[in-house]
């Protein structure tokens, strides 16, 4: 997906609202109009269509008005109620809806004002609504401006402004953008950028910068997530970001992940391939190749699991905690260290329980495998 990809003046698009001899509405207009234009004089036309096919492109255009007003002089057309349909290879891929339009520098500029409405009539349906849609036909550059809205499905988006691509599909959100997850897996989602790219054809979504979320819902586990350059997928409900994340869940307290962290939506699960880090008051919680299960409230640690709190250190291969229950399993090499009288203590399980005070007790599984290794002071 491009940043940036503005429809050159070559392109289709661009010829569609460019007539190459007379003005948009000249030359599929009755002949009184016509012949008004020709005597430079502004002439008023009731119930027009207009209909352009380039040679060789897969876009074209139909727009229709019940009136128009054309101004030689000025080199302006006004139409009201404007309707248009961009078709690709003949089948209608775009509606757009506008309570007036302005058409200036001999159809250069084509500015439509008030409730204008941009629909992508493919599936997955997508709105865009706005009260301002200007197209700069020289330019090839399609913007949409002031309480700028975008819905599709169970989301929903909003910024200042947005540029729009119909070769590409790209549409990019600018200034204060705002997308709404209000799927029931979501939680209601909530996520603040300052741009977002989103192609309604793949659904690929990419938010450079900083990006930072939470779920409105009471019930939701994530009460913050902050992190840069997100990457994500509308049609396959996944997000991306890129470290250092830091997340708030409502039962797992705040982490810090010096990698990139995917969220599943529908799953409702993170993952982390990366160094992850957690602090419960003095509990200081670390390993890499985490999962979280916001659902079931499971955080899985799959290598380097570490445990650390005063006067004692767990270390082990995997963990696994049940956050609901408090109960925490430690396995692969588990070693135990405790400050008081040099204890060491190594298993191939260990069990434990994290409190209401937020101390990890440690046991051994029934019928486990235990050593231990105690350090005496001699002088004692």
């Amino acid at each position: 997906m491009t940043s940036e990809a503005w429809i050159s003046g070559s392109s289709p698009v661009t010829r569609l609202l460019v007539a190459a001899a007379c003005p948009l509405l000249a030359g599929c207009a009755p002949t009184d109009l016509v012949t008004a234009l020709t005597q430079r004089a502004p002439h008023k036309v009731e119930a027009f269509t207009l209909q352009h096919h380039p040679g060789g492109g897969a876009l074209s255009l139909s727009l229709s008005s019940p009136g128009a007003r054309h101004d030689w002089i000025r080199k302006a057309s006004v139409v009201t109620t404007p309707e248009a349909l961009v078709h690709r290879d003949g089948v209608p891929v775009y509606k757009i809806r506008a309570q007036r339009g302005l058409l200036l520098g001999n159809n250069r500029l084509v500015q439509l004002d008030g409730a204008v409405e941009l629909v992508h009539l493919q599936e997955p349906s997508t709105v865009v609504t706005g009260e301002r849609l200007r197209w700069d036909t020289r330019q090839g550059r399609m913007t949409m401006a002031i309480n700028l809205m975008m819905a599709r499905g169970d989301m929903q988006a909003n910024a200042g402004w947005a540029e729009f691509d119909f070769a590409s599909t790209d549409l990019t959100l600018h200034d204060q953008v705002v997308v709404l997850d209000r799927s029931p897996q979501a939680d209601h989602l909530r996520l603040e950028a300052t741009t977002l790219h989103w192609n309604l054809a793949s659904g690929e979504m990419m938010a450079p910068g900083p990006v930072k979320g939470w779920q409105n819902d009471p019930g939701g586990a994530v009460q913050f997530v902050q992190g840069v350059n997100l990457t994500g997928s509308s049609r396959r409900r996944w997000l991306e970001l890129q470290a250092p994340v830091r997340l708030q869940t409502r039962r797992a307290g705040q982490w810090q992940a010096h990698g990139p962290v995917l969220w599943w939506l529908d799953r409702q699960q993170l993952e982390s391939p990366g160094l992850l880090e957690a602090q419960v008051e003095d509990l200081h919680i670390s390993g890499r190749a985490a999962a979280l299960d916001l659902q079931q409230d499971v955080l899985t640690i799959a290598e380097d699991c570490q445990f650390r709190q005063p006067g004692e250190a767990l270390n082990a291969q995997q963990c696994r905690w049940d956050l609901q229950e408090g109960m925490i399993l430690a396995s692969g090499e588990v070693v135990l260290q405790r400050d008081q009288y040099q204890q060491v203590t190594r298993a191939a399980q260990l069990q434990g329980r994290l409190g209401g005070d937020n101390v990890l007790r440690l046991m051994a599984p029934p019928q486990g495998q235990v050593t231990t290794e105690l350090g005496l002071d001699p002088s004692g």
